[in-house]
């Protein structure tokens, strides 16, 4: 794995006892191409008070794709993403979850960028044909027609593009006794998974999220009777084996709005006002507004729970992620006969990649092959044009529910403000305004950012540029 940008920060965790429990060699899907990297971006302009912003989420996709795969184009970034497999007869499978045709749906738009990024892959002149790319979703037995409409999945949305309201066919699924599943999966050769943060009633507690891997519920046949009943270990058969594990090229999480932790998957939107102010104190914005994508489910999954942790205050460790997670990568859990090991959920060994309000805000050196390390790390990133900076810290697990201090001098060595929040997790990040602590705008110039952390220490240098 490798990471862009000059800013680094310090990767810090322990050695938890979770790892000794490890149950299996590790075992990606044969489309998970860069495990453990993650691309995340926010920008708080996606939702006004008139609603999405399209012009806005496109190039947040846009953006999300490039900065995953190291690419400068659109069209070679999509491209990048599949395996060497991929050819202009290809067929591609796009999944979304519109079980609730509400705003909490994948936005369409999102989508849209997505179906018109794979129409610019190039082929020796010839660009990926619209006519081999589906929409799809089951829809766990409801009206799909009507829903995927409703949410914004329409002809008129997507020219050319085939939207199925799908119908089980017995495909060899190779996962769940070969069930039937969705035919237009059995079809593709490749499958994209597109979700959206929302959460569901289903016991049991630590497994009430409707994110990438219960998105599949949609896949297969007869949820209810047959797959709600033992929904963690449902959920790790589909993930982990058979046909969703091997066609998956990429999992996407469009939050652009979203539902919290335990809500869902009826209902409106949710308000996640204290996430998006841990990315930029100055928004005013009451919806996540934040593309998140991975060819790592576990990855990808994973950030998405911490995203809807961070708004309600909750941690997000290795051992804060619900079982289902857990058992998907590797970590022994009870109540699970297997356990498969098909991505990274241990956050410190992720390579992610941030944007927030087009700016690319903290990017660091993932640890890759060697001993985690303990101790404390802090990097900041100041976000041109938004008077605010981008904070990310790193601390030891044992941290975790613990108050750090992110203290900011000037040159001169003063005091300018001194910020307290709660360890959540290995890796935290918080927002400030660019204000001292009378609320007076600070000047231009370089600053010191200081971390401390149970007697731990880190400081960081910070250029605000006006």
């Amino acid at each position: 794995m490798t990471a862009i940008g000059a800013a680094g920060i310090t990767l810090a965790s322990r050695v938890d006892s979770i790892f000794a429990k490890r149950s299996d060699a590790f075992a990606p899907g044969p489309g998970n191409k860069w495990p453990g990297r993650v691309a995340i971006n926010f920008n708080k302009a996606a939702v006004t008070a008139s609603g999405a912003d399209t012009t806005v989420i496109k190039k947040m996709v846009d953006d999300a794709v490039c900065m995953l795969t190291d690419q400068t184009t659109v069209g070679g970034a999509w491209k990048a993403v599949f395996p060497s497999t991929l050819s202009a007869s290809s067929k591609i499978a796009v999944k979304v979850n519109t079980l609730n045709p509400g705003i909490p749906a994948p936005h369409w738009s999102s989508v849209r960028a997505i179906t018109d990024g794979l129409q610019l892959m190039d082929f020796n002149g010839t660009a990926f044909p619209q006519g081999n790319i589906t929409i799809y979703d089951m829809n766990n037995g409801l009206p799909a027609a009507g829903n995927l409409a409703t949410a914004g999945y329409k002809a008129a949305n997507f020219p050319g593009i085939s939207i199925v309201t799908d119908t089980p066919v017995d495909g060899g699924d190779g996962a769940m006794n070969n069930k039937t599943y969705a035919a237009s999966l059995k079809n593709a050769d490749f499958l994209i998974n597109v979700f959206s943060p929302r959460g569901h009633t289903q016991p049991p507690k630590g497994s009430q999220f409707t994110l990438g891997f219960k998105s599949h519920f949609g896949t297969y046949s007869d949820p209810e009777p047959t797959l709600h009943p033992n929904l963690p270990q449902n959920l790790v058969s589909i993930n982990c084996a058979g046909v969703v594990l091997n066609k998956t090229v990429l999992s996407i999480c469009s939050g652009i709005y979203g539902m919290n932790e335990g809500h869902g998957p009826s209902g409106n939107a949710d308000i996640y006002t204290t996430y998006a102010q841990s990315i930029d104190k100055t928004s005013t914005n009451q919806c996540p507004t934040t593309i998140l994508m991975s060819t790592d489910p576990i990855s990808a999954e994973m950030q998405a729970i911490k995203i809807m942790r961070i708004n309600n205050k909750g941690a997000y460790t290795i051992t804060d992620m619900p079982p289902y997670l857990q058992a998907s990568a590797g970590m022994a859990a009870t109540g699970f006969p297997s356990n498969y090991n098909i991505g990274i959920i241990d956050e410190s060994q992720m390579d992610i990649r941030k944007m927030v309000n087009t700016v690319a805000a903290i990017l660091p050196n993932p640890v890759s092959g060697v001993a985690r390390v303990s101790g404390v790390g802090i990097a900041a990133r100041h976000i041109d044009g938004h008077n605010s900076a981008f904070i990310e810290f790193n601390c030891p697990a044992e941290h975790v529910g613990k108050d750090a201090s992110i203290e900011i001098y000037s040159g001169k060595g003063a005091l300018v403000r001194k910020l307290t929040q709660k360890v959540l997790g290995v890796r935290n990040n918080l927002s400030w305004d660019e204000r001292d602590d009378r609320g007076s705008a600070v000047s231009a110039g370089t600053y010191i950012v200081e971390l401390v952390s149970i007697g731990k220490h880190a400081s960081a240098p910070l250029t605000i540029v006006r």
